[in-house]
């Protein structure tokens, strides 16, 4: 018989091939399943019952009328529906509940609301709750008297300002100026020489018949004192005699409040202190007299540190410090510091002795020694002095001092010497609420140093300029801050060429007008270095934009002009920039980077300016 060998017979693809087609088809399959899903889910109606808002009767109440909407749930949770009818009529009666309690806090006790709640017309179709309002007439303070704890008239009644405690008879009764009222009448005692006293129970008596609120504010005064003897703890190293001094009262005067903040204060200004705590005792004795308690943790006495700084004209630089806050025992601060660039290189010390001759007053002696290298002048100079510090209060401080420098200047091919002796006055207002990143208040600074040769100089001029910064934060969270700046400067009884090149005005650069070159600002020579001038304008404006967490931009402008005339020429065009900052906001200050173009540029000028540092350009 013969044989015959049959190969077996598919009707479809070979066996790999199939295998891997099945293996497509069921990822395809199982793809449409979960786009199908998420379609679905995509096109599912939202669950529970959909509804709006609507209010009536506010239109002539419009602090009602924001309250009832901050504290509306019906509001708040529309995009979270309710499962039922029943439940969102539960969220209507709670939220008429919520209105008569706001509309009390504001004085409407005859206020009333309803709420009607009307179905959607078809399927999907939200429906409507209305809210009707009757707000009623908005009651008035009839009467406002002070009372011990006991109901006996209280003994400083008289001396009780209702106008800053802010409830004056006819005001809108509104109870957040009853709560905070009982606050200032306690604060008002406590500044009045009553330290221990506080605040007993407050009755609140509405007459629906006159419309009135009749308030009555209780205390417990208790005995009136005078500032006894101090205590002081925690002062290790820094004298207690010191702290002491420090504190602006006399023994045995009225215990005024406000006296122990501001020794708290002036204790804190000092930066040798972690915290600073200034308190009064528990009990006043037989003689009237209060125990004072100073508590105070003292810091680390000594710091150093290091920074750096670079731009397209004035190169890479690096500056460090080193600080001791307590040198001698009485808060003495030690200050050196030292800056190598390719523009500038100093060694300079500040020895600040506080307290000396009156309180708030502090005498501040200085030396250094300086190396500068410009496309204007190369300068070596040496200089010492001291000057006082008068802080006349939180916001002003005026110094006056001496200062002698020699120094040689080498102008081109003319090599100088001189000798100046100087008497520098000046007053600064700071009323910004920042050193490195202000976003609110200002800082104005003027200063005026005559050089005379009947002291000692080799000439004599005087060199007056006036500074001032504005900050205003656009909003609440100060992410936006407008900034702006102004600078003006004149030297008067001398020559350009007869000033020293240092002390002459200059224009240009990081700190004055981005843009153009260190000092490129002004008259230029054949070679076209600066000379500087006798009178300098300057005017600059910023719009910080924090963005996101620590990072920030700001567009800015700058514009500057330095006049060979004693007074600027105002006729005359100025130098102007524009340009875009970048910041990076730490806990130390924000890390700079701007990049600046002249707008008006002459043909020297170059094309744009790139700068880096610590803390804000103004």
């Amino acid at each position: 018989m013969t044989q015959r060998h049959c190969r077996p017979y598919s009707r479809g693809f070979p066996t790999g091939l199939t295998d891997e087609l099945m293996r497509v088809v069921i990822f395809i399959l199982l793809a449409l399943t979960v786009l199908g899903r998420a379609a679905t889910a995509e096109v599912k109606p939202a669950q529970g019952v959909q509804y709006t808002v609507a209010f009536a009767g506010m239109e002539t109440v419009a602090d009602l009328a924001d309250l009832i909407r901050q504290s509306s749930a019906l509001v708040s949770k529309t995009d979270d529906p309710p499962p039922s009818r029943a439940a969102l009529q539960r969220r209507v009666d709670d939220d008429l509940e919520r209105f008569e309690s706001a509309a009390r806090s504001l004085g409407y006790y005859d206020a009333e609301f309803n709420a009607a709640i009307q179905s959607g017309t078809a399927a999907g179709v939200p429906g409507i709750v209305t809210v009707t309002v009757d707000p009623g007439t908005a009651y008035r303070i009839g009467l406002v008297e002070f009372r011990t704890v006991d109901d006996a008239p209280l003994a400083v009644d008289a001396e009780l300002p209702t106008k800053r405690i802010g409830l004056a008879v006819g005001d809108q009764a509104r109870a957040a100026d009853v709560v905070s009222g009982q606050t200032t009448a306690l604060r008002i005692l406590h500044e009045r020489g009553y330290p221990l006293a506080e605040a007993g129970k407050r009755t609140v008596l509405i007459d629906r018949d006159t419309k009135e609120m009749r308030v009555t504010f209780r205390f417990n005064p208790g005995p009136a004192a005078r500032l006894g003897p101090v205590s002081v703890s925690g002062a290790e190293t820094v004298d207690p005699g010191f702290v002491l001094r420090r504190l602006p009262w006399r023994f045995g005067e009225s215990a005024d409040i406000r006296k122990i903040e501001d020794g708290r204060r002036n204790l804190a200004s000092t930066g040798v202190f972690e915290t600073v705590d200034v308190r009064f005792g528990d009990t006043v004795d037989t003689e009237g007299l209060i125990p004072v308690e100073v508590l105070v943790t003292e810091r680390a006495p000594r710091s150093i540190g290091a920074g750096v700084s670079a731009s397209t004209s004035e190169g890479l630089g690096v500056n460090a410090f080193w600080t001791h806050r307590n040198l001698f025992g009485g808060a003495e601060r030690l200050d050196v510091n030292g800056r190598v660039s390719e523009v500038e290189t100093h060694v300079t010390g500040d020895l600040r002795l506080p307290d000396v001759i009156l309180n708030d007053q502090d005498l501040v002696l200085s030396s250094g020694l300086v190396k500068e290298s410009t496309d204007s002048y190369d300068s070596q100079k040496v200089s010492v002095g001291g000057r006082f510090e008068r802080r006349v209060n939180d916001i002003l401080t005026v110094d006056y001092g001496v200062v002698l420098e020699r120094s040689l200047i080498d102008e081109g091919d003319v090599e100088n010497r001189y000798t100046l002796v100087g008497l520098p006055v000046g007053a600064t207002i700071d009323t910004s609420d920042d050193l490195l990143n202000p976003t609110r208040g200002g800082r104005s600074r003027v200063r005026f140093t005559p050089y005379l040769e009947s002291l000692g100089s080799t000439i004599s001029f005087y060199s007056m300029t006036a500074r001032h910064a504005h900050y205003i934060a656009l909003d609440d969270a100060r992410d936006f801050v407008l900034a702006g700046r102004a600078a003006i400067g004149s030297i008067l009884g001398a020559s350009t060429n007869n000033i020293p090149a240092d002390k002459r005005l200059y224009s240009g650069g990081s700190g004055s007008v981005r843009g153009y070159g260190l000092q490129k600002i002004g008259p230029l020579d054949g070679a076209g270095d600066p000379t500087g001038g006798r009178s300098m304008l300057e005017v600059g404006a910023e719009l910080r934009w924090r963005i996101h967490g620590d990072f920030g931009i700001l567009p800015f402008i700058d514009g500057g002009q330095v006049y060979d005339t004693e007074t600027p020429d105002f006729g005359q065009e100025l130098q102007w920039a524009a340009g875009l900052g970048f910041r990076y906001y730490t806990p130390i200050g924000p890390i700079r980077a701007d990049i600046a173009f002249p707008l008006n540029p002459r043909s020297s000028d170059d094309r744009f300016q790139v700068y880096f540092s610590l803390g804000q350009a103004f």
